[in-house]
């Protein structure tokens, strides 16, 4: 298929080198990142958003600090390691929450193992929630943990949330450590930890990151940018169609 196709495109980097790792010409491919197709309401400033301290109030959390998740509760997003995080930072004296968007299969093994983990009241599974929630959530993160996300990254990024990401799939395009986040092994959860109690501890340092990843994004991610480069994608595609049947482009 990759070696036939025309035009092959990837919503980041890591799936569009496996199209070429996988005989994709390198001349017919290119990037097609998902910034248009995120709810314009995440590239608002977070500061001017509003809305969020009321919705953490409805939810319990208030003024204190949280962990966000937002993802599908799927064994594949690795969404317990979060409750894992959050049962060691407990552990270390850390006053912290952790808050789930999202629903999926793990929904109830998620509170068999808040309990185990001795977080169960520490644990708030919101379910799925709609794109004006989370954009007024986001900004009030004191981290998002990202053990594998897609759109919910981008998302997080666009609110200058502080990160802690597993290297894993694109992450890295968008996470590095000591410049947008932090950026850990791959299901080290115990570094992930660690990473985010380096948050915790310097509030500073957090809102840097955060700053820094909604620069990225924004790069990245640039809505109108993007429409442009996939008008002259589809154009040069349609071009090459005229002219393999001998008409003129």
């Amino acid at each position: 298929m990759f070696a036939r196709a025309d035009l092959v495109a990837g919503a980041n980097q890591d799936n569009l080198d496996f199209a070429l790792a996988n005989n994709a010409k390198s001349e017919f491919s290119t990037l097609f990142r998902y910034g248009n197709l995120i709810d314009r309401r995440h590239f608002v400033e977070p500061a001017t958003r509003g809305g969020g301290v009321a919705l953490l109030h409805e939810l319990g959390v208030g003024l204190q600090r949280f962990l966000l998740y937002v993802g599908r509760l799927e064994e594949i997003k690795h969404p317990d390691h979060v409750l894992r995080v959050l049962g060691i930072l407990r552990r270390r004296g850390h006053d912290v929450r952790a808050v789930f968007a999202g629903d999926g299969a793990l929904s109830g093994r998620l509170r068999d193992l808040s309990r185990t983990l001795g977080v169960e009241d520490r644990t708030i599974l919101c379910g799925n929630q709609a794109q004006q929630w989370l954009s007024q959530i986001l900004p009030h993160a004191a981290a998002v943990i990202s053990p594998h996300t897609g759109r919910a990254l981008s998302e997080a990024a666009l609110a200058a949330a502080p990160i802690v990401a597993y290297d894993v799939d694109w992450q890295s395009e968008l996470v590095q450590t000591g410049v947008t986040g932090e950026l850990v092994p791959n299901l080290k959860w115990e570094e992930m930890a660690k990473a985010t109690e380096r948050f915790l501890a310097d509030p500073d340092y957090a809102r840097t990151m955060g700053r820094a990843a909604r620069r990225r994004a924004l790069e990245m991610l640039d809505p109108e940018a993007l429409d442009q480069h996939e008008r002259e994608q589809y154009a040069a595609l349609l071009i090459r169609f005229a002219q393999r049947r001998g008409r003129p482009g």
